[in-house]
This record gives C-alpha cells, sequence and structure tokens, in this order.
C-alpha cells in the first residue's frame, strides 16, 4: 500500500503528469521537454529525476527521456480514472455497481465522450443514430420509445439489421400503443424482418443500460444510485467508444433470452388485427 501512494504522490503533480504524457507521444531530452511545458531546465530535470526515481521514465543512451513499460502500463490504468473524475457530478448521481467488471475496467476507452446537457438532447442524437445507420444497430433500453419505430422501419428498409434488448413481457398480452406510431405496412415489415433473421429481440430480467449503438456512433446513460434508468448520458462517434459499447452489448446480449418465436407472432399478429379494427 506504501508503494501505491507513494506512486499517486507522484500523479498528484500537473507538470510530472504532463511530462508523463509528453513522453507518452515521443521520447525528448530535458531541454525539448522544458520548452514544450513551459518549464524552467531545473523544475523539469528535477521532476524527471523523481519520475525516473519511481521508474516511471528511464533515459535512453542517447540522452533522450522515455516511458519505462512500467509507465505506459499505469498511464493507460489512468484513463479510467480521468474519465470518472472529469465526471465527477455525473458519476456521483449515477452507478457503475452491477457493470461487469471487466467493462469498468475499460470505462477509460470512453474518454472521447461527450455528456449530453439533457435528455431531449439525448433524443435527438437516438433520432441521428437510427438516420444516419448504414449496417445494424443494437439497442438496450428499459421500454420502447415510441418515436423510433417509424424510424426502425426506414432503416430496415435500407437493409440495416437491428438487435434489441428489452425487458419483453413473459406472457402474450401486449397493448397496442405502438400502432399509433406506425402503419399497417411498418407493422408488416417488422414480421418479415423477425421471420428473416434481419431484426432480433431478446430479454433479460437484468438490463439498468440505456445504450443506442451503431456502426457510426453511440448514445450510452448509466443508471442512477437508486437503480432506476436514466436518460442523461454520454455520446461519441469515437472508434474506441464504439467498441466498447458494442462489447457491452454482445455481453448483455449473450446473456439473454430469447422470446419464443410463436409468441412474437402471436404479439404481431393481434397488433396486426388491431390496425384492422382501428381502419372501420
Amino acid at each position: 500500500m506504501e508503494r501505491l501512494c507513494d506512486l499517486f504522490f507522484e500523479f498528484s503533480n500537473e507538470d510530472r503528469l504532463k511530462i508523463l504524457y509528453k513522453l507518452k507521444e515521443n521520447k525528448m531530452n530535458i531541454s525539448t521537454l522544458s520548452r514544450k511545458l513551459d518549464l524552467t531546465t531545473q523544475e523539469c530535470s528535477r521532476h524527471v529525476s523523481r519520475l525516473s526515481d519511481a521508474t516511471l521514465v528511464e533515459k535512453d543512451t542517447d540522452g533522450k527521456y522515455n516511458l519505462t513499460q512500467y509507465g505506459r502500463i499505469f498511464l493507460k490504468l489512468l484513463l479510467g480514472q480521468r474519465f470518472v473524475v472529469e465526471h465527477r457530478d455525473y458519476f456521483r448521481k449515477h452507478s457503475l455497481e452491477k457493470l461487469p467488471l471487466e467493462f469498468v475496467g475499460r470505462i477509460g476507452e470512453m474518454n472521447e465522450c461527450v455528456l449530453n446537457p439533457d435528455v431531449m438532447v439525448t433524443m435527438s442524437l437516438i433520432q441521428a443514430l437510427f438516420e444516419n445507420a448504414e449496417d445494424n444497430i443494437r439497442v438496450m433500453h428499459d421500454r420502447y420509445l415510441m418515436n423510433i419505430l417509424p424510424l426502425s422501419a426506414d432503416a430496415l428498409r435500407r437493409g440495416v439489421k437491428i438487435k434489441t434488448m428489452d425487458p419483453l413481457p413473459k406472457g402474450s398480452s401486449r397493448n397496442h400503443e405502438r400502432s399509433t406510431y406506425i402503419s399497417e405496412e411498418e407493422e408488416k415489415l417488422f414480421i418479415e424482418s423477425w421471420r428473416d433473421g434481419k431484426m432480433e429481440a431478446r430479454k433479460s430480467d437484468n438490463i439498468d443500460l440505456f445504450l443506442y449503438v451503431s456502426e457510426r456512433e453511440a448514445v450510452i446513460a448509466f443508471p442512477l444510485i437508486d437503480g432506476s434508468f436514466d436518460y442523461l448520458g454520454f455520446h461519441s462517434k469515437d472508434h474506441v467508444m464504439l467498441r466498447y459499447c458494442q462489447d457491452l452489448f454482445d455481453y448483455y446480449y449473450d446473456s439473454g433470452e430469447e422470446p419464443p418465436r410463436d409468441l412474437v407472432e402471436e404479439i404481431y399478429e393481434k397488433r396486426l388485427k388491431h390496425h384492422r379494427v382501428e381502419k372501420k
């Protein structure tokens, strides 16, 4: 524990941290480092000496300093802490308690995210995600957002494959609210897409994330500390963030339960009948 405290003390100095990030980019000598960081040569030399004593940096035969492998590992581990610290106010109200440990450890992969200022922005980003997708869309949520159903239909027509992860009902009862948002033709499209494998769905009793991800962008929101859903979260088009969200979705999806095909067919048929009744 003492060694860990000593290491955190070295990281606690902003200039030393800047030196580490500069050396991550390229190896440099003291004069180059001091010039790039606007430090005196004496200050820079003192900081580098401390980092060297902590075995975070080392001097090459050409007189330039470079990160040790140990230093590189710690900078990677700092990514997650940096992300959480930068969004401290958000994580005071939101929880990662139920997030699989491996994805907590990878949280630094979200460093290029932007925090959405309000829920309306989140909904606008989701709409854009559906409109811009060309290959696939993955959805995990607590309930269907009815206004995305026409967007889903448009995406299916373009050949986009859709996977959803949601708390599907275990019984055959389901309301017909969605019929006010989509046409009978669109309902038929969902049936055909389900039968053709272009649309897949699984359910789980352990969903607490709000996650929409395509091959281009992602929107993710973590649950509130009381475990309830929240729609305020992060957005990014960064490829590292996309891989994180895609892997996270697949983790939950692989453990989900596929609803019986006959139940899904029954639900769709009931909705079609409801459409016809509405027409009359």
